[in-house]
């Protein structure tokens, strides 16, 4: 039997998750988990495992667990909101689950303060909108059929295919009534957060004399023909003529530099486009469609997307899943970008781009590999800093278990081997990266916290766990300042905004994208204006000036800062 057939086949699926049960059992008796978002990831996936087997009030004994160790407001005030009502369907009596279903959760949903929670009702409502047994099994079969090795499966690919099964067979039959009912209250409501950003901002120009900022936006690469006049431009250099005019090792390097996977030298703008051209447009269309999805909004784009997925057959999940994250992945370095340089005329932008990779199955990661992603992080800051970069976006980070996963997505190794290459590279390209950046100790590098919604403190990612002091890690809040859902936490310096923020794609559009990579842009945005008006000041000074600038709230028993530009720059000029 295939992995992708354990979802599907409910025999199949229980010794799945007799198994998988076990095995969390096991770890949380044996280990003592500090980390509280790896112990909520457990006991939700015993909640579902007791609920597929019937055992309900277990079942809702582990949900209740798994909410009281919830950090964030939000997520806290949502924890079983859906999976309540669920459970009591399953006392009802088939002919009327829907019903029961349909009673209990509007009535979990009513009792919301909706305020704090409308950006993630209308996610649900946005995910729900879009799901299908077909996108679910297509999926299954790309990651799961690949990865699978002698007879098994990871821990955590386990607690994929079962939460997958769970979703097929729970929460799937009811997505009507789910769909219905949170319809119903964001319409009931209709009512916007406040947003705090517009009073905060401040666009510089008018006369003001401004000294240009170089700004290095390390991304997956820039259109650079959006961004005419705020260029950084290597002088020394004839665009286009295939010759490395300035003997730097760097050919055409005229707005900067790029590197392909493996850490060969590529042309510093957009990379190849690597999917058909009607693919790329209709992935950009999708893009916008899931991104007003998101947003709660009912477009053209929305209608499109929502009758795609529901009529995709499996067979073309992979293509379709594919074209959505190559255009994610080639059109993020620009939306950076022009975050990173509104309303600051001074910006100069000087492009490191690299690739990553958006395929379903992705390249096995190799020592060759690894060895051209160290030269990518020292030559890269070497080149910045010779260009004269002051601030530096890092809407990216690598952990050791992302090396992990593309190694497991691929079928190589076994847990044990797996998990020792993936440390040894981590190790080597962090050690990489971190003396590469305390080396340029005038320039300030601001990477994203992440959007794994967990605590950063337990968490091997770089370079957002870099504690140097020309470091700024940027966490997400959302146009109200509550801490986005989707963030990582802990070890934060700054919140800025990062759910819903427009900004340019390839080819001169605009899309809202969410993210902690939307976050850090905002930072870098700050950081190139105060050293447009005050060039003097060191990278030091200029990350106290964010800090000190910030509003300080609280969160659930933490301290967060906010970024606020126009009290930063009221500090910079020495105002009290």
């Amino acid at each position: 039997m295939k992995p992708s057939a354990l979802i599907q086949d409910p025999r199949a699926t229980d010794a799945l998750a007799s198994a998988l049960r076990k095995d969390i059992e096991a770890d949380l008796k044996d280990y003592d988990i500090e980390d509280r978002a790896t112990r909520i990831g457990f006991l939700q996936a015993l909640s579902q495992i007791a609920l597929l087997q019937g055992r309900l009030d277990e079942a809702l004994s582990l949900s209740d667990q798994a909410r009281e160790l919830q950090e964030k407001p939000a997520l806290r005030l949502l924890a079983g909101v859906q999976f309540r009502p669920l459970v009591a369907s399953k006392r009802a009596p088939p002919a009327t689950r829907g019903d029961v279903f349909l009673a209990g959760f509007r009535k979990e949903l009513a009792a919301l303060p909706y305020a704090q929670v409308q950006a993630e009702l209308k996610s649900m409502k946005a995910s729900m909108e879009v799901m299908s047994a077909n996108l679910l099994v297509g999926m299954a079969e790309q990651r799961l059929d690949v990865a699978a090795k002698e007879g098994s499966l990871p821990q955590d690919m386990a607690m994929g295919a079962v939460r997958t099964a769970y979703v097929l067979r729970e929460q799937l039959p009811l997505q009507a009534q789910t769909v219905k009912a949170l319809a119903e209250v964001i319409d009931a409501r209709k009512t916007e957060k406040p947003d705090i950003w517009a009073a905060r901002n401040v666009t510089l120009g008018g006369g003001e004399k401004l000294t240009p900022v170089v700004v290095a936006i390390w991304d997956t690469g820039v259109d650079v023909k959006l961004f005419p006049g705020k260029l950084w431009v290597n002088g020394k250099e004839i665009p286009d003529n295939g010759k490395d005019d300035d003997a730097n090792g760097y050919v055409d390097d005229v707005n900067g530099i790029g590197w392909t996977w493996k850490g060969e030298k590529r042309g510093g703008g957009l990379g190849p486009v690597e999917i058909p051209p009607a693919a790329l447009a209709a992935a950009a269309a999708d893009s916008k469609g899931f991104s007003e999805l998101q947003a709660g909004l009912d477009t053209p784009e929305t209608a499109a997307v929502k009758k795609k997925l529901s009529t995709l057959p499996r067979d073309q999940v992979k293509g379709f899943v594919e074209g959505l994250s190559f255009y994610g992945v080639w059109g993020h370095g620009t939306h950076v970008s022009g975050i990173a340089t509104a309303g600051n005329p001074a910006a100069r932008i000087l492009v490191v781009g690299c690739d990553y990779p958006w395929q379903m199955i992705p390249p096995v990661p190799d020592d060759a590999w690894a060895a051209g992603q160290v030269r990518i992080m020292k030559e890269s800051v070497r080149y910045l800093a010779a260009g004269g970069a002051r601030v530096v976006n890092l809407s990216w980070g690598f952990s050791p278990k992302e090396f992990e996963e593309m190694l497991e997505a691929n079928g190589v190794g076994t847990p044990e081997e797996r998990r020792k290459l993936a440390r040894g590279w981590f190790d080597a390209i962090a050690a990489a990266l971190k003396e590469a950046m305390a080396s340029a100790p005038n320039v300030l590098f601001v990477p994203a916290a992440g959007n794994a919604n967990s605590d950063a403190r337990f968490e091997d990612f770089m370079p957002s766990s870099f504690d140097l002091p020309n470091t700024l890690t940027a966490g997400a809040v959302d146009r109200a300042g509550d801490e986005a859902a989707f963030t990582s936490y802990g070890k934060v310096d700054v919140y800025a905004n990062g759910y819903q923020v427009e900004s340019l794609v390839p080819g001169g559009a605009t899309q809202s994208w969410s993210g902690t990579s939307m976050a850090a842009p905002q930072v870098v945005n700050l950081a190139a204006k105060i050293l447009a008006r005050h060039p003097a000041l060191t990278a030091v000074q200029v990350k106290k000036l964010i800090v000190d600038g910030a509003e300080v709230t609280d969160v659930a028993g933490r301290k967060i800062r906010i970024l606020d530009p126009k009290r930063s720059l009221e500090l910079a000029a020495g105002k009290p």
